[in-house]
């Protein structure tokens, strides 16, 4: 059996971890066996020994190079003994990778910040040609920023993210019950890490606007981070914390997000967000902003609506469009369930990753 190991640096489940999540789950058995190496203790852990997945632990946190943990994962690879080794934002692990005869993969989750100095692209052409055999892109858009920061474009294969749609026909709406919302009031719904690059800020700046034609609108933020504090801040300073709920981390998204009437992300930057799929799943109608690989998704006035990044206005405007036609918005929901059905599955997301472990294997000369 030819075996995969993955090295992620992430304790906790982000989107990288939700990634790795579905791929594991995912892969053929028959083609492949996967193990993780990741920091001990954390909720990616458990979730991967609840899947039967091996779990070897990363000792030293979340820091994608250290002399240390490219020690700690040669030492792994030699228990293993691994034909590919996948990695999810730590350089250790293509390192110790390439330094134990392994071919190695590297996937991509985000956009992040593009350095197209001579310096930084020169290093990032090298580092990738001398410990990558193979670069996985979650969206053209990350694709088109990692060639404009020096990777190799040869290198860089699209796989579009996927998710599990296990269970999605069943999930039952808890949001309106748990906290007592009148079926007469339109909930807005935001899922997102509080932290700068999910664009937060436009999506409360755009409820004053969306309050005075549609007054008995809720908008629902479910998820935290650093920005919480200054995001309750706002709220009050623009006189709409009453209509603004935040629900901080939550397991039970999926019963919350069936009560959503409209999905709202005002990302500044996203590279292929999950949390859009998972929204589109449900059945959704969605106003996003036009940013990464959002449009790869999202078509606009077919399944949801695109508007620019930092534009409440903009943002207003389109919830308030999918609010005037329930119509409108139940059309774009159902292509948007259509939209994910066919084409960001997990299991495509997965075969597809799974065919780039073969060619590169073939290229080696250790696959027939």
């Amino acid at each position: 059996m030819t075996k995969v190991l993955h090295v992620i640096t992430d304790t906790n489940i982000g989107g990288a971890g939700r990634y790795l999540l579905n791929l594991v789950s995912y892969s053929d058995p028959s083609r492949f066996e996967m193990a993780v190496a990741c920091p001990g203790g954390g909720k990616l852990q458990r979730q991967l020994l609840d899947l039967g997945i091996r779990v070897y632990e990363l000792a030293g946190g979340e820091k994608s190079l250290r002399l240390a943990d490219i020690n700690q994962v040669r030492h792994i690879i030699a228990q293993e003994n691994p034909a590919v080794v996948h990695t999810h934002a730590s350089f250790s692990g293509r390192i110790a990778g390439k330094l134990s005869g392994c071919q190695v993969v590297f996937t991509r989750h985000g956009i992040g910040k593009v350095k197209k100095d001579t310096l930084h692209r020169f290093m990032a052409h090298v580092t990738t040609k001398l410990f990558t055999d193979a670069v996985i892109a979650v969206s053209r858009a990350v694709k088109v920023s990692m060639i404009d920061t020096g990777f190799p474009a040869d290198m860089i294969k699209t796989i579009h993210n996927g998710i599990d749609l296990k269970g999605y026909d069943e999930v039952a709406p808890t949001l309106r019950v748990k906290y007592n919302i009148s079926k007469d009031e339109r909930i807005i719904g935001t899922v997102a890490r509080l932290v700068p690059e999910k664009g937060c800020e436009y999506g409360i700046k755009a409820m004053p606007h969306i309050l005075k034609e549609f007054p008995d609108t809720r908008l629902i933020i479910v998820g935290d981070g650093p920005l919480r504090p200054t995001l309750e801040e706002l709220c009050r300073e623009l006189g709409v914390a009453d209509r603004i709920m935040f629900l901080g981390y939550r397991k039970d998204v999926e019963g919350l997000v069936a009560d959503f009437d409209i999905f709202m992300m005002p990302s500044l930057t996203e590279g292929l967000s999950l949390a859009l799929l998972e929204v589109m799943a449900l059945g959704k109608p969605s106003v996003a902003t036009e940013v990464g690989g959002t449009p790869e998704v999202i078509r606009s006035g077919t399944n949801g609506l695109l508007v620019p990044s930092k534009d409440e206005r903009a943002l207003a405007r389109a919830v308030g469009d999918l609010l005037s036609s329930e119509i409108q918005a139940q059309k774009m929901g159902m292509m948007a369930k259509e939209t994910v059905a066919k084409g960001f599955t997990a299991k495509l997301m997965a075969d597809k990753t799974m065919d780039v472990y073969d060619e590169i294997l073939r290229k080696a000369g250790k696959r027939q």
